[in-house]
């Protein structure tokens, strides 16, 4: 093995520098100050007549030589020592003096305008985001989000914006046991002034003003409301105008459930056309008991289960036969999307008060929400015209194997065709079906269990040519 040493070859330099001050500045890079020697002419200049900074290479004198030239000699580095030498930027370290840091939050400086998001300090700001991986032995990997934003303040000039985002891909509705809901998805922004407002994304559309027009809805969409004032005669005064367009998230009903001697519930809720099957809006839903109205919480007077649409009693509410319930709620069926229009005006004077209310709701019929319309049903649903009980095709549809959901196998059973047995046999299981309840000895299935997919109906064998059960299957 050979060592050596790297050794830098120095050159020495000689300057005749005109003698115009007592600082001098010999080089752009510093010097050695061994070997640094003054000369005035042929004479050496004493060392203490001179002051010498070699890192910024600068010559101070302490008595001015006699000549105008003298000649320096010194050994120049191949770098100045006088400037900052680091590996990493200093605008890289983090100070000691910030306490509490978290490195996943946002935080806008209120020091520097450039990094406020909204562009605009007046704007209040708050709220979470989270991201995790949820893993398991029986289960694939799956992302889990969460959002949810607050924004309120103001924008601009004279212009004010209020918000809330939230964003939770838990797939069901909250439950109806506390007094307050937290909704897992929604949008709502508000952006108004003096003169307007401007809403968009979920919002409530209330009942206006007047007698008439008695609705609360939920709906999805774009609503405007814009403020005048106005002159009628004399009498001077305002004028309201709101706007709404929006997609209705579901439809209305009103039940009225018979009461039952000590049984607190649940007592199951239908639909308009008594549909079994319903999802209730979450947080839609008014509970009166002999004309009172009631709280919902596990603490107060009820609990909802909105995805079984079943409304239980707590013991601070004891139902008896006598007692009058009505439960008001809006129900969501899927079948169809369902569109919305509103005008709401209002003219105000000091002699005077003016209103006009238009509402319509329809459904988007040529937008199915669970089935896909063939042109068979169409023809079946355009010749029953009002009548509800003829309104049926058969449902039975091979679909091919799914491990998420509730399908059958097709077989011949008891010298009858064509009967749905549960099954989950990938060889044989291809057949979904909805099940209708039409009365006890109109159908010839029955309900027979849950499962985690849903409910399981069998089939039970007709005596005597006369079917007995109650359920059959038919899309409607």
């Amino acid at each position: 093995m050979l060592l050596g040493n790297l050794c830098y070859l120095q050159t020495s330099v000689s300057k005749l520098i005109p003698v115009s001050g007592d600082t001098i500045q010999l080089d752009s890079v510093s010097i050695y100050r061994a070997g640094f020697k003054i000369l005035d002419g042929d004479k050496i200049v004493s060392s203490e007549t001179y002051y010498l900074d070699p890192i910024q290479a600068k010559l101070i004198f302490k008595v001015l030589p006699q000549s105008a030239f003298v000649t320096v000699v010194y050994e120049p580095m191949v770098l100045s020592l006088n400037q900052p030498f680091y590996h990493k930027s200093p605008e890289l370290i983090l100070s000691d003096t910030i306490q509490d840091f978290a490195p996943y939050v946002y935080s806008v400086s209120s020091a520097n305008a450039a990094e406020d998001f909204f562009g605009s300090s007046k704007l209040n700001k708050q709220g979470s985001i989270s991201r995790g991986v949820t893993v398991g032995n029986a289960q694939s990997l799956s992302l889990q989000s969460t959002l949810n934003l607050q924004l309120d303040g103001q924008i601009g000039p004279n212009l004010y914006m209020k918000g809330s985002i939230s964003d939770d891909n838990v797939p069901f509705q909250p439950e109806g046991n506390t007094q307050k809901l937290q909704e897992f998805d929604q949008v709502y922004m508000k952006v108004y002034n003096d003169d307007f407002a401007v809403i968009g994304g979920d919002f409530w559309l209330n009942k206006p003003t007047g007698y008439f027009m008695n609705y609360t809805k939920r709906t999805q969409g774009v609503s405007l409301e814009a403020y005048h004032p106005i002159s009628i005669g004399l009498s001077d005064g305002t004028a309201t105008h709101k706007i709404s367009g929006a997609f209705s998230k579901g439809k209305f009903s009103r039940n009225i459930v018979q009461g039952i001697e000590g049984n607190q519930g649940p007592y199951r809720l239908k639909g308009a056309e008594n549909e079994t099957y319903i999802i209730v809006l979450a947080g839609t839903e008014k509970v009166y008991v002999d004309g009172k109205l009631l709280t919902r919480g596990q603490e107060f007077d009820y609990v909802i289960d909105y995805n079984t649409a079943e409304v239980t009693f707590t013991a601070n509410q004891l139902i008896t036969k006598d007692k009058r319930i009505v439960v008001e709620f809006q129900y969501s069926d899927l079948n169809y999307a369902r569109s919305l229009f509103a005008y709401n005006a209002e003219f105000k004077t000091e002699k005077s008060h003016t209103w006009i209310n238009v509402y319509s709701e329809q459904d988007a019929k040529n937008q199915t929400i669970q089935q896909n319309l063939t042109s068979d049903k169409r023809a079946i649903l355009e010749e029953v015209g009002d009548s509800l009980t003829a309104a049926y095709s058969n449902s039975i549809d091979s679909i091919g194997f799914y491990d998420s959901r509730i399908l059958y196998a097709l077989r011949d059973s008891m010298g009858y065709d064509s009967v749905l047995v549960f099954s989950i046999n990938p060889d044989s299981a291809f057949y979904s079906a909805t099940f209708l309840q039409v009365g006890p000895g109109n159908g010839d299935y029955v309900f027979d269990r849950y499962t985690a997919n849903g409910r399981v109906y069998k089939w039970v064998m007709p005596i005597g040519g006369i079917s007995q059960e109650i359920m059959r299957q038919f899309n409607y």
